[in-house]
């Protein structure tokens, strides 16, 4: 059962980002609550105002995130857009600033924190150029990118950054 707990978090965590991922009063608590439950043995075992600053900072950041993403560049091109747009800006900002500031509260090194920002940019690059080519040969599956990479980053970012005291 231990084993699912990180998963089932995972999911629902996923889930809820996508169904709220206009409203950054939720899904930057929402992520933080996720981080936290997925660790909740070394939670139960001291809570700290460290735990209550990764609530904070993940609000605040995804609040950011949200409102750079927002700003909607409009490049030349579409897949240009995609790549180089507001929204890439908004999750790279994102990718850097949750772990660095995870890494600042938990003490984790910043060798760390690099991986874990490349392999977050990456998967958004990569659901990113997929959407992309399925848009230019006019795909007609019905596959949520957005999820995808909701669900990939919150993936990565669970799976590499486990220690929360």
């Amino acid at each position: 059962m231990k084993k699912l707990i990180p998963w089932i978090i995972w999911i629902v965590s996923t889930f809820v980002s996508h169904l709220y991922d206009a409203s950054y009063w939720v899904v930057g608590p929402v992520f933080a609550a996720a981080l936290l439950i997925a660790n909740y043995e070394q939670l139960i075992k001291k809570f700290s105002w460290r735990h209550l600053a990764l609530i904070i900072c993940s609000t605040l950041i995804y609040a950011l995130v949200f409102w750079i993403a927002d700003k909607g560049w409009k490049l030349d091109r579409d897949w240009l857009d995609m790549l180089i747009g507001s929204t890439t800006a908004g999750v790279v900002v994102g990718s850097l600033l949750m772990p660095s500031v995870h890494a600042i509260l938990f003490g984790i090194d910043f060798k760390t924190v690099r991986s874990v920002f490349l392999w977050l940019v990456a998967s958004w690059c990569v659901v990113t150029i997929v959407s992309s080519i399925n848009d230019a040969l006019g795909s007609k599956v019905d596959f949520d990118f957005s999820l995808a990479a909701i669900a990939l980053w919150q993936g990565i970012y669970l799976m590499r950054l486990k220690k929360l005291s």
